[in-house]
């Protein structure tokens, strides 16, 4: 963005601020993302102190919806003839940019918003979001706002009075919040979420249904867990069969095992299917359907994943305050990145790249960084070393002022790393251990 000199709102005062006027998404894919985010045209006024936005032309362009709004501040008293006179470079800059064929008539009568918030509006409205959609949020927004304030006592009945607001999207909602407290740290409003969180469990329709679907899946972890090293594909297609009639348990078992749902898996139900009799036959012939099904559905959004972990581990190699990105989309770091970062580790290693091990290896020791502060290896022994769950309560106990929101992202960066590894033993170990200390830490930020 351009460095331009403007006035402060605030002291009158001349000041610099990057301010971007034309927001074009096909020559910058990103230009929408910053527009729906309202981080633009932002003055921090070294005179006074004033920080904020300063009234500024826009012009948004998507090529693909046939979007061209402009939107002119009323605060700047500029009539339309001259709005029009200095809004024509830039819409001449978008025109000439794009190629003969895509020149089309929606470019030679751009649309005039009122107000910079109709001209978000009308962008959201052609991602499918409507302006019934957005008041639906807002209100999700302002009844989670209510329940924070609200006393603990006060919850259930606030929540009954409020259940046609209660909706998957809420909850939704809801656990982006969670997430976003535990990213900052914040023990306090984290617990109140999570009070708030059993709370909606309890006492809205919805609230149940999730409970149950959670129970179903927690089920199906237990089956496949129990079965241990014994679980061979005869077994998991025992566990699938006994499944097939609980749509939300088989999908679980489904997507859990896809590891095992190979060539010689399906070969296995074949064979089944071929000595079963005439009913046995049509619900196994069925079931076969539905898995191949579903693990076409996991293998694309596996691999969608993977490109969007691969996409941002060649941002971050390019990026000089790696730190800083990192900790302002903590998200990144999922077990897809990891998975990616590992392979390209071994990529250059294999291939003698030493430029590019140089800047992995660069990656990996600031990633270390961001997540061994809380790395407590001798509360780390006890847990794992934990023989059922009353023993790893007891250690919580015994440890609660250890467990801090830092030793929490340790064990959720450990769970990330062993998650497609070989020992699955360690992992659910680390898994229940982090469960445990998640629990107590929520617990002690509501004693507090």
């Amino acid at each position: 963005m351009p460095k331009t000199q403007v006035q402060c709102p605030n002291c009158k005062q001349p000041s610099v601020a990057d301010i971007e006027q034309l927001f074009d998404v096909a020559a910058d894919p990103q230009a929408k993302q910053r527009l729906l985010n309202g981080n633009f045209n932002i003055l921090n006024c070294p005179m006074c102190g004033f920080q904020g936005p300063i009234p500024t032309p826009i012009i948004y362009h998507d090529p693909e919806k046939e979007f061209l709004l402009t939107y002119f501040p009323p605060e700047l008293n500029v009539p339309v003839m001259e709005q029009e006179r200095r809004n024509a470079p830039l819409i001449n800059k978008i025109v000439d940019n794009l190629p003969q064929e895509q020149r089309k008539g929606y470019l030679f009568s751009p649309q005039q918003m009122l107000t910079l918030q109709s001209l978000i509006e009308k962008v959201l409205e052609g991602e499918g979001i409507t302006k019934e959609m957005l008041e639906a949020q807002r209100k999700r927004v302002d009844l989670l706002q209510r329940l924070l304030t609200a006393a603990e006592d006060g919850l259930a009945e606030m929540v009954k009075a409020e259940s046609e607001t209660i909706d998957s999207e809420f909850f939704t909602l809801l656990s982006r919040m969670v997430e976003a407290g535990m990213a900052a740290r914040d023990e306090a409003n984290t617990a109140k979420l999570g009070l708030i969180q059993e709370t909606l469990l309890e006492h809205t329709e919805m609230g149940r249904q999730i409970k149950a679907q959670a129970d179903e899946i927690e089920a199906a972890r237990q089956s496949l867990e129990a079965a241990g090293k014994e679980l061979t594909r005869e077994k998991l297609l025992d566990l699938l069969t006994e499944a097939a009639d609980n749509e939300i348990r088989f999908n679980a078992l489904a997507s859990m095992a896809r590891p095992g749902l190979d060539y010689t898996f399906f070969q296995t139900l074949s064979e089944r299917i071929e000595k079963a009799g005439e009913g046995e036959k049509e619900k196994l012939t069925k079931m076969r359907e539905e898995l191949l099904e579903i693990t076409k559905r996991i293998d694309e959004q596996l691999q969608a994943r993977l490109g969007v972990a691969q996409r941002n581990l060649e941002a971050l190699l390019e990026v000089e305050d790696i730190a800083t990105v990192l900790q302002q989309n903590p998200g990144v770091l999922d077990e897809f990145f990891v998975q990616v970062l590992n392979q390209a580790l071994g990529d250059a290693q294999e291939k003698n790249d030493t430029a590019r091990m140089q800047k992995l290896q660069a990656l990996t020791q600031v990633i270390q960084q961001l997540i061994t502060p809380g790395y407590n290896p001798q509360l780390l022994d006890e847990l794992l070393g934990a023989a059922d769950d009353e023993a790893l309560k007891q250690v919580v106990a015994a440890h609660k002022d250890e467990i801090t929101p830092e030793f929490i992202e340790s064990l959720s960066a450990m769970m990330l790393q062993l998650q497609e590894g070989e020992d699955q033993e360690l992992a659910g170990k680390v898994r229940a251990a982090y469960r445990a200390a998640l629990r107590a830490s929520m617990e002690k930020g509501i004693e507090g």
